[in-house]
């Protein structure tokens, strides 16, 4: 379950850097490109060159490219110690999308990763040619995109690349029936494709990726069939596709899982017919299951169009966005109203509903709160109350930031408003996930802003005790332990980026600050330390606490510190173990200890309150 998450709205310094000339360094590190085609990545212009950086990373572990706006555009890495780099990565927005990779040391890439939101295919190059020799893993979304570039080019190794070979299957252990029938289809598909090709004529037109669509997946279990393992396929599987500017289905046939995040086609493509369905292990009348049909042409047009001029947003003047925002919610309701199933029908209201919210959020579209209130009033009529509460959460989201937006009110007012709704919508639909993350959000609220810790603690339990076995309520018990836990000695440790337990028990005897922070929150760390080493003959010492999404993130942003703190290492963002257990809401997040071990103070948000908690100590 998605949770909101509240976080106070600060003044940070930015650092500004002196624009200089590129060097020779960053102007060659920025013409290695990506061995494999189509990958879209950050390439800074001529004026923004000027403001970007090249330097060492991580001591001498390789090299980093910063751009104009702080973030990092490459990485070039030493990552296994063995002197020469081995590793090229490649970012957009800050976000690594591609990596190179040599993983037998003679300088030479021979895999291939596309990360983050490029995806999840990971390629094999055994000669080192730039070609993908197998798929060490690659969605079903991956894989219908493959089919269709292989279609595209005329290129069967590509298309059998994607395909299952005889050694996959001979893995799989079917039964005597089972491999027999899928033996035919493998010793079929080279021909297949080749008749494909000619049949579809697709080589040498403009083609586009809109969707994969197979229903649900379907598991065999071992046994069944006179198979020794489960085997899990998506039948009758499609492919929406885009062939010089005509929408077409494509069928896919059977799709099945070879590996932990691998799958492959076993039928050759063509065509989708609905009198034609394509099935394998699991026939229409074995489970009550979708059967993957694709949406209509209609349909997808409305999808392609939806996502043009969402595309279009960011680069618009901000007097077109209105409007643009307002297009994108029409054809999102024209969707909702030819959903063919609740299902969709429901997935699409959630998704509108989100698209208007952070419309507003971002201050763009001035009209969203009265287009989710008539939506929340239509949904509610149905009686669907898990529908209609996540509609209006995020209308009174909406209306809060409308309101700050519009300068009408002074800010007292606002928030007073926001919160008299928030306690009726929780009161309301309390028994909808909806209704909890209201609640959580007030509990939020009441510790990080106005500091009301009792009330935000009854909020927590609340949400402890009606989500009782979700996340949700995990975090919301972290959250009571935290702020609960003055006077306590509780106990912590976990493992720096070596692998090596840090226990703070072994630093009784010390005030132990506990700093919670990820890549976002390092502006406010320099700060932080100068306390640190100024109370440091007092007997501070201080236990970083990183939860970014990945190690990486933090070995990245760790020479922005200048800190020399432990650093307890507990990846996944806000829901990693070690900020579910405290029930850390943001970051930097500070703990602090006392001498004899037990918590003197759970809740420390910025420099300013530790000078003063710290100043109080030591008078």
């Amino acid at each position: 379950m998605k949770t909101f998450r509240l976080f106070v709205l600060t003044t940070l310094m930015a650092a500004v850097a002196s624009a200089q000339e590129p060097n020779a360094d960053l102007q060659k590190a920025l013409n290695i490109k990506p061995i494999q085609k189509g990958i879209e990545f950050d390439e800074p212009t001529a004026e923004e060159l000027k403001n970007c950086e090249f330097k060492p990373y991580d001591g001498k572990r390789g090299f980093i490219v910063i751009g104009p706006n702080k973030n990092t555009l490459r990485l070039f890495l030493d990552a296994d110690g063995s002197g020469h780099v081995n590793q090229w990565s490649y970012f957009r927005n800050g976000i690594e999308v591609y990596r190179d990779i040599d993983s037998n040391g003679n300088r030479k890439a021979d895999q291939y990763r596309w990360l983050n939101n490029a995806g999840t295919r990971w390629g094999i190059d055994q000669n080192e040619d730039g070609i993908v020799d197998s798929w060490k893993e690659i969605s079903p979304e991956e894989v219908s995109q493959e089919v269709m570039g292989a279609l595209a080019t005329n290129d069967a190794a590509r298309f059998l690349r994607v395909a299952l070979s005889k050694d996959e299957l001979k893995a799989m252990q079917l039964g005597e029936e089972m491999n027999a029938v899928v033996a035919k289809k493998v010793a079929a598909l080279q021909a297949g494709f080749a008749e494909a090709v000619k049949s579809l004529n697709f080589a040498g037109k403009a083609m586009v990726w809109y969707q994969f669509a197979g229903g649900l997946p379907g598991t065999v279990p071992a046994g069944d069939k006179g198979n020794k393992n489960d085997v899990t396929v998506f039948e009758n599987a499609t492919a929406t596709i885009g062939v010089d500017k005509e929408t077409k289905q494509l069928s896919l046939g059977t799709v099945v899982k070879v590996g932990d995040n691998s799958w492959r086609v076993i039928d050759a493509p063509k065509p989708y017919d609905d009198a034609q369905p394509a099935y394998t292990f699991i026939l229409p009348g074995d489970a009550p299951r979708s059967s993957g049909a694709p949406a209509n042409d209609e349909v997808i047009s409305l999808i392609r169009e939806a996502q043009e001029i969402q595309n279009g947003i960011a680069a618009a003047a901000a007097d077109k966005r209105p409007e643009m925002h307002r297009e994108v919610a029409l054809r999102i309701l024209k969707i909702i109203n030819k959903a063919t199933t609740t299902e969709d029908r429901e997935l699409w209201i959630r998704q509108l509903a989100d698209t208007i919210m952070a419309a507003g959020q971002a201050n763009e579209f001035p009209q969203g709160g009265e287009q989710l209130k008539a939506l929340y009033e239509s949904v509610k009529k149905e009686g669907n109350p898990e529908l209609a509460a996540f509609i209006r959460l995020r209308q009174i989201m909406t209306d809060y930031y409308t309101d700050i937006f519009a300068g009408k009110k002074n800010n007292s007012q606002i928030q007073s408003e926001w919160l008299a709704n928030l306690e009726e919508f929780a009161g309301e639909y309390e028994k909808t996930d909806a209704g909890v993350e209201g609640m959580m959000q007030l509990a939020s609220y009441r510790e990080l802003v106005d500091k009301t810790l009792d009330d935000s603690v009854k909020w927590y339990k609340k949400v402890a005790e009606l989500a009782a076995g979700k996340p949700i309520a995990e975090k919301a018990k972290g959250a009571i332990l935290r702020l609960t836990a003055k006077g306590k000695a509780i106990p912590f440790s976990g493992k720096n980026a070596a692998g090596q337990a840090i226990d703070i028990a072994s630093l009784k005897g010390s005030f132990v600050l506990l700093y919670f922070w990820d890549s976002r929150s390092t502006v406010n760390m320099p700060a932080v330390k100068a306390i640190v080493d100024r109370y440091a003959d007092k007997g501070l010492k201080a236990v970083g606490v990183n939860i970014d999404m990945t190690p990486e993130a933090m070995q990245e942003a760790m020479p922005k510190t200048t800190v020399n703190w432990p650093q307890i290492v507990s990846p996944g963002g806000l829901d990693s173990p070690a900020a579910v257990h405290w029930g850390v809401q943001t970051t930097p997040l500070m703990i602090l200890y006392g001498k004899d071990g037990t918590v003197l103070n759970p809740n420390i948000l910025s420099a300013e309150d530790l000078e003063s908690i710290m100043g109080d100590l030591t008078k």
